[in-house]
């Protein structure tokens, strides 16, 4: 039977390794054919969409960059026509890291560079939830054609079938046809914790998913060289500031304003500052109205009987 797909086989690449595959029993020729239509089609547009919405629900998260240096085979055992599978995302047919799969990788890393308390504390028992939840990687959107056809080749199929046949060299080689993730392609992988303070546990669990992926490998065949990762880059995220810190930061902006109002003439800087301070929040502005105050007080310019003190009072008085 000839191979052949349809006039407009789907771009979708895991619906088209589940549903594509015209022919069986045909010395794999059917799946070389589906796999390179996979293999040259190209990621939907609308997965950018999703990608930068998944990436901006994740605020304060550690995000870590890892490209391929190898070919990926990850989710070898996922069901499939095909004696293969690939880990596909079901909608957007791209291939994704499983958060599972990250965070077994660390746990092998951590017995040699964790105490078991620590890892208890990353990971979790059966006693209490990880303090670290490792998110599903994402495919960076600016790799449209992530996928490539790989072949493993068995040499002995009758020894390996439980035969009684021993292996030689005159045995016929079986060429089995699969989909892999390309060398070169960037995922994006994102850590985070219920603690916003938690950056340095973030980046202790961020480090030992590093040495998995640089020195390990993810998914399947790492035996014989596949999984592993280079070029990673870790993006720790910038803490949030604190009412205070945001209200020293005012306050140093403010002072060579307030140190200009020197006599009566000067006051309506005073009048505009205490306009600016109105919309923020009573603790971000506070310190910056107590300076102000004081200043006034120093310049002999406080009088509560006049409005603008007033105004200022009120300000100060408001929780």
């Amino acid at each position: 039977m000839r191979a052949r797909l349809p006039e407009n086989p789907p771009a979708q690449a895991g619906l088209a390794l589940q549903r594509y595959l015209k022919a069986v029993g045909d010395d794999g020729k059917s799946a070389r054919v589906l796999l390179e239509s996979i293999q040259d089609s190209q990621v939907f547009g609308e997965y950018k969409l999703f990608f930068e919405r998944w990436k901006g629900s994740l605020e304060g998260a550690l995000f870590l960059e890892a490209t391929t240096r190898a070919p990926l085979a990850i989710g070898l055992g996922n069901k499939t026509p095909l004696e293969n599978g690939l880990a596909i995302h079901h909608t957007y047919g791209v291939p994704y890291l499983p958060g599972s799969a990250l965070k077994g990788l660390a746990r092998r890393v951590a017995p040699k560079q964790l105490s078991e308390e620590d890892s208890r504390v990353l990971f979790g028992s059966a006693e209490s939830a990880g303090f670290i939840v490792f998110w599903d990687g994402w495919l960076d959107p600016a790799y449209q054609k992530p996928f490539q056809k790989d072949v493993i080749t068995v040499h002995h199929p009758g020894y390996y079938k439980g035969g009684q046949a021993w292996p030689t060299d005159f045995d016929d080689p079986n060429p089995v046809a699969f989909l892999s993730v390309r060398p070169g392609v960037k995922f994006h992988l994102a850590l985070s914790s219920p603690d916003l303070k938690a950056t340095s546990w973030l980046y202790l669990a961020a480090e030992l998913l590093c040495y998995g992926l640089k020195h390990l490998g993810l998914g399947g065949k790492t035996n014989t060289g596949y999984g592993y990762f280079g070029n990673i880059k870790i993006i720790v995220p910038e803490r949030p500031k604190t009412l205070q810190e945001q209200g020293q930061e005012l306050l140093n902006r403010s002072l060579p304003t307030i140190q200009q109002i020197e006599k009566a003439q000067d006051l309506s800087k005073a009048d505009q500052l205490a306009a600016e301070l109105k919309g923020l929040a009573p603790a971000i502005r506070r310190p910056t109205l107590e300076a102000l105050r004081s200043h006034l007080q120093s310049i002999r310019q406080w009088n509560l009987e006049k409005k603008r003190c007033q105004e200022i009072q009120a300000l100060l008085e408001e929780t």
